[in-house]
Order: structure tokens, then sequence, then C-alpha cells
């Protein structure tokens, strides 16, 4: 039998119904369910997409995984996926804090984001952002032997830098895409792509690619997803509660995967929706292309991500 395949949780930390108890007093339950681990997006001068709940309320990510970290025990604790509009170093010391803090139980997700807002204001270009991805996960790298280091890249170069305590050496990188030009990247500097939102007709291909390129590196990488989900009692319900957004999901759907987005069909693998028995039901099909992790994304049903959770833990994890 297979490695079992983990689990884990968008945390609600942006939008107007983030609130205190739902993002840290409800976290060790997340734990108690049996989830694998929790999750936060990355943002600056935060705006939800169109299809979203609104509200600029963005809690800083590394600041909502030290929290989470000192409530819980066994929980991992990842990026899904930060942005390097931060200095290389910077990210090193936030992730080299944090992995101690929570005793190795973090994970770094990188991926260059699409709004142009958090470059604006940190003055740093936009088409940059792609290289300094790179060079985050080199610089990771460069000091997880705790040694002082130097770096030479093209946009980041420093010299006899010691950050103490390091990123670990054995802290998996992902990488949030999996278009065209992501696999090469992934091949390239991380251990894994991390996709959002992404439909099982573009994941099958992206995955046969990485498959393919790692069989010539002999390095098997890791797989992962984050859709969205919606569940209820009936399927009925569970599609109303996030009917009110189904037209603009598919519109920006077919814009970022450049295919179209028409019916729920078409839905397979970006979202789950139904029952737990339908929910079940949709994570096996993530199971036997053999993805290592979901991460499950409640973004929808951010005013009753607690139900919705409880839900998942109580009812269809038992069933997986």
């Amino acid at each position: 039998m297979g490695k079992r395949m983990e689990l884990g949780v968008l945390l609600p930390h942006f939008s107007s119904e983030c609130t205190w108890d739902r993002l840290i007093r409800f976290a060790p339950r997340i734990e108690e369910l049996g989830f694998d681990s929790v999750w936060v997006r990355d943002n600056l001068s935060y705006r939800g997409h169109g299809f979203e709940i609104q509200g600029n309320t963005f809690i800083d990510p590394f600041v909502t995984l030290a929290a989470i970290a000192a409530l819980t025990s066994s929980l991992k604790l990842g990026t899904a996926v930060a942005v390097p509009f931060r200095h290389p170093v910077l990210t090193a010391q936030l992730v080299g804090s944090l992995s101690w803090v929570s005793r190795d139980r973090f994970e770094l997700g990188l991926g260059p984001g699409t709004p142009r807002k958090p470059w604006e204001i940190t003055g740093i270009e936009y088409k940059d952002r792609i290289r300094l991805c790179k060079e985050t996960a080199e610089v990771m790298r460069c000091f997880s032997s705790g040694a002082a280091a130097s770096y030479q890249g093209e946009l980041t170069t420093f010299s006899d830098v010691t950050i103490d305590p390091p990123p670990p050496s054995d802290m998996p990188i992902w990488y949030g895409g999996a278009g065209d030009l992501s696999i090469p990247r992934i091949l390239d500097y991380a251990d894994g792509m991390l996709p959002g939102r992404c439909p099982f007709r573009r994941y099958d291909v992206a995955a046969e690619r990485l498959r393919e390129g790692g069989a010539q590196k002999s390095k098997r990488f890791r797989f992962g997803s984050v859709p969205m989900v919606s569940v209820a009692g009936t399927f009925e319900k569970a599609l109303g509660q996030i009917d009110y957004t189904i037209e603009p999901l598919y519109e920006y759907l077919t814009n970022r995967w450049k295919m179209p987005f028409e019916t729920l069909q078409d839905l397979a693998g970006a979202v789950i929706i139904g029952t737990p028995d339908d929910f079940a039901e949709q994570l096996s099909a993530f199971a036997e292309r053999e993805i290592d992790l979901v991460v499950l994304d409640a973004r929808l049903l951010m005013g009753g991500f607690e139900q919705a959770i409880e839900m998942i833990g109580t009812e269809v994890l038992p069933k997986l």
C-alpha cells in the first residue's frame, strides 16, 4: 500500500470573516480532528479575487503560523504560497525562526503571485518576481548548514551572513503552480508542485511532465493540490452555499488556465462539492493520482468555516 495522502486546511486569516476565535481559538480543534497540516496565503494590501468573500483583513502568514505553532503539537505548518516581495535573507530568517518555534513542522511553499500591488509597494519590479522565487529557494538552502554564507544572484547578493536558527536542510520547498512554465522551475529548484484551484485536466498534464522530469533527475517530486470546497448535508445545499460565486469562478478559472469552464464537471479537481460521501469519493480521485497532499480551501464558506471543518473532520476523515 502506498503512503497515505495528507489532508491540510487553509486557515481563515483573510477577508471580513476572519476573527480571532475562528483563526486562533479554533486551530487546536483542527489538530484534534485529525488533519495533518494548516496552510496560509500571502499578500500585501490585500484585495480578494472577484469570486471571494470581500474585506481587506489579512493577518500576516508568518505571524499566523507562529501563533498556531504555539497552540498545537503535531500539525505541519505551511505557506501556500509565500510570495517573494520580501528580501530572500529576511525570508530565510522568518523560515528559520518559524521552523525553530514549531520544532521543524514548517514547509515552505513559494510562488510569484499575480497581484501587482505588493510589488508596487515594496519597489520591486513585477517582472522580477519569477527570478526572486528561484533566488529565495537558493538562499534557503544556502543558509541551511548554519554556517556563515555568501550568495551572488542576479537580484540578491550578500557576503558572510549568518542566520541562526537556519532554515532546515530537509525542509521541502513547494512551488505554487502547474502551468507550462512552472514545471521547469520545480525541476530546477523545488521539491514539489502545489497549485491552487487546478482542474484535473490541467493537473494531469503537469504531473506527467513533472514525473518524466523527475525520472531524468532520479528524484521523486511531491504532488499537492489546493481545491476549494463546499460541504453540506445534501449536494443541493453544498452547491447552494457557493451558488453566488459559480459564474465569477468559471470566468476566473477560464482566464487562469486558458481553457473553458462552463459546467460543474469542468471544476473537477479545482473544487470539491457535496455531502460527506460525495466529498470522500471526490478525494479518492486525488489519491488515485498519487497526490501526496490536498489542502482544503474553505474560503467560499468562511462565514461557516468551523462548521465545514467539523463536518469534514467527523464525517469525511473516518471514511478515508
